[in-house]
């Protein structure tokens, strides 16, 4: 999930100059609370000995519902240019559809919406981007949603972090996952709620600076840097301590010094400001990390590679995490990739697929290498994703890796293979088996069965 940090600043302002990309390097993104898609972008810049200009969308795998983005529904192994989408700083996959943030702020999407999650003011499914509306618009919508500097997206919903500091959502709301004080499905977006709200609401979330996107339960960062969450809380994803089935408002949970969140389909991480991880929430595959499968609704901490419970040691030097349906991912300071939970098609990239329940940290084999990997890891990460049951990554060199399942293509290495190993995706210029690499990829996201990717 999107690391957003000073939202002062307006993402669409975008430059990568040298000397802001070398004050990047400097600090881990993901761990500093005050980290925005424009830091972000200034530190990838940094690693890559050169600035990254964001260009257009690609997107790949599952296609059926639009959600690729190209006019089309069919699935699609290699990457196909999504519509109309230049300028485009971020980009994240639902179940079944698409959402992108612009340079000048506007938010885009496609795919199904049958529950409102393009946020157009309709439920017409798109397989081209369309605009999403402002806050109070209905159909045909005359305003767009702007002053957005960062989005995430769960299963059917969005939420949308505007410059102000206040948090906006839209699509399915059956949980309370919108957190607008109802239940009830919304096709533009509506403000989430303040915690302590009931609808219809008098005040509403400020001072946010980080966003994250569960299946059905949705998460942020106060400036403070304590976490406030909502939605379905089945399994305790919720983290506040409590065993209530939903939150229709935000309510507060007890963890401090958190930098960044991430949900997955039942469970949570937080990235603190000391670059270290905890989890909460469904853990039946060990996706919490800390070396049981017992499941919790209040924060533990995520156990160091090779530890057994209960773990003396935990994992440190983090720079970011994501989430996928039931595993979880790191990203090291030293550029590996870590990964905890199911992995029965691959999706922890170890070499394997046996392992269903992964209590602690297993690193990512290196491209082409054979399981079992030892020193041959993954070690040229710079950002990571992951949904459903892949996982993805950008390398150092601009080109992007991939691994999990592939049924629908969503790894883009021309093939339906799942992998336990990294490949390279593809251009999508030439006809698998790929000729060519996908390169000067600037951000990169999953969905439940398709991925995307923004490119220079």
């Amino acid at each position: 999930m999107r690391s957003v940090g000073n939202v002062r600043r307006r993402a669409a302002s975008l430059c990568l100059a040298a000397l802001a990309a070398l004050a990047a390097l400097a600090a881990p993104a993901q761990a500093n609370p005050q980290a925005n898609p424009q830091a972000d972008g200034e530190r990838r810049a940094a690693l890559l000995g050169a600035a990254i200009t964001p260009g257009p969308v690609v997107a790949w795998g599952a296609g059926s519902g639009g959600q690729l983005g190209n006019g089309e529904t069919v699935d699609s192994t290699t990457p196909v240019r999504t519509l109309r989408m230049r300028r485009t700083i971020a980009v994240d996959g639902g179940s079944n559809f698409s959402v992108a943030l612009r340079t000048d702020g506007t938010v885009w999407a496609w795919g199904v919406n049958n529950e409102g999650q393009l946020g157009d003011g309709t439920t017409a499914n798109s397989s081209r981007p369309v605009q999403v509306c402002a806050v109070g618009e209905t159909a045909p919508c005359r305003t767009p949603l702007t002053d957005v500097v960062a989005l995430t997206a769960g299963a059917f919903h969005t939420l949308a972090l505007r410059s102000d500091g206040s948090v906006v959502a839209w699509g399915s709301n059956d949980y309370g996952q919108l957190g607008n004080g109802t239940s009830a499905d919304s096709t533009t977006p509506v403000q989430v709620c303040a915690v302590g709200q009931t609808a219809p609401c008098g005040t509403f979330l400020t001072g946010i600076t980080d966003l994250g996107a569960g299946a059905w339960h949705s998460l942020v960062v106060g400036s403070d840097r304590t976490v406030r969450s909502w939605g379905l809380n089945s399994s305790g994803q919720l983290g506040d301590g409590t065993d209530v089935f939903q939150r229709e408002t935000p309510v507060q949970t007890a963890l401090t010094g958190v930098g960044t969140v991430a949900g997955g389909l039942s469970h949570s991480l937080a990235l603190m400001t000391d670059s270290t991880v905890r989890a909460w929430g469904h853990n039946a595959f060990g996706q919490l990390g800390d070396g049981t499968t017992v499941s919790t609704n209040t924060p533990v901490q995520v156990c160091a590679p090779g530890q057994t419970a209960p773990c003396a040691t935990f994992l440190t030097s983090v720079n970011q995490i994501a989430a996928g349906s039931a595993h979880s991912v790191a990203l090291g300071q030293d550029q590996t990739v870590l990964g905890w939970g199911d992995n029965r098609v691959g999706q922890l990239g170890d070499g394997t697929f046996a392992n269903q329940t992964q209590t602690t940290p297993v690193r990512a084999c290196a491209p082409g290498a054979t399981a079992p990997c030892g020193g041959n890891v993954l070690d040229t990460a710079i950002t990571i994703a992951a949904d459903g049951e892949h996982t993805l990554a950008i390398q150092s060199d601009t080109s992007a890796l991939s691994w999990g399942s592939n049924l629908a293509g969503q790894l883009g290495d021309g093939t339906t293979v799942n992998r336990a190993i990294p490949v390279q995706v593809c251009s999508g210029r030439r006809p698998a088996p790929c000729a060519e690499p996908l390169t000067s990829v600037f951000a990169i996201a999953a969905g439940g069965a398709h991925s995307l990717a923004t490119h220079g």
